[in-house]
């Protein structure tokens, strides 16, 4: 029985080269076309998240959203009012306000922990510019999640916070101020050192002024985009 197998094995043929490349044709696409098909459909994939992509960051949507008093009315007042109020908190409380400066404290300290393998110099400058590069980061992540308030809210956190910073500044030389974890030796005063370490104490005031119309600036941004936007829902 054995035998007999092996027999009809030995007398098939082998197939002519022309009809396997008929057989394959018949079965399935050749290589160049399988390749043509792929990369049209990688393209088309490419094209959707590109097009995902440039919608998104600065927020506008496939679809529009229905209007709602909320997203028409109620958040821009929200967001204007926010901002007023701080502002007011913010340049007449001398720079603090209560709990947010608290939280820009913690925020400044975290600055402080995550670069002290860096150079003192480094060390020093990360507690300020964590504690506005936070919520300004933040604010750029609602930006993308359209949650408008969110974002007026936050840039005019960067700006109570950055003018929280410019009071720092201003003490570099005064060294006045009480500071967390000090010995009362000053030793711990962030802008003292930088401005020692660079060579501009004399120009503190100057510099300080700087980080104060900074502040001011952005509490602009936070209610001139309330009013854009309030203005612009009403857009036929």
């Amino acid at each position: 029985m054995d035998s007999d197998r092996d027999n009809r094995r030995a007398r098939r043929t082998p197939r002519p080269l022309d009809e396997i490349g008929r057989a394959g044709g018949n079965g399935a696409a050749p290589d160049g076309q399988v390749g043509a098909q792929g990369g049209a459909a990688a393209a088309a994939r490419g094209g959707a998240v590109l097009r995902a992509v440039r919608a998104r960051p600065f927020g506008i949507p496939a679809t529009l959203m229905a209007p709602t008093l909320w997203r028409t009315t109620i958040q821009w007042i929200l967001g204007a009012a926010i901002s007023g109020a701080l502002a007011w908190l913010t340049y007449a409380g001398g720079g603090w306000v209560p709990f947010l400066s608290g939280a820009d404290l913690a925020i400044h300290e975290l600055g402080h922990l995550l670069t002290l393998w860096t150079p003192p110099l480094l060390c020093s400058m990360a507690g300020s510019f964590l504690q506005v590069a936070a919520p300004l980061g933040l604010a750029t992540y609602f930006w993308w999640r359209r949650d408008w308030l969110a974002v007026i809210v936050l840039i005019a956190w960067a700006a109570e916070s950055l003018n929280n910073v410019s009071v720092y500044v201003g003490d570099a030389v005064r060294m006045e101020l009480t500071l967390f974890g000090d010995d009362g030796s000053g030793a711990g005063h962030d802008w003292h050192n930088i401005f020692s370490e660079l060579g501009w104490l004399q120009a503190t005031d100057q510099l300080a002024n700087v980080v104060r119309t900074a502040s001011v600036i952005l509490f602009v941004v936070a209610v001139g985009l309330a009013a854009l936007g309030f203005a612009r829902a009403r857009r036929p």
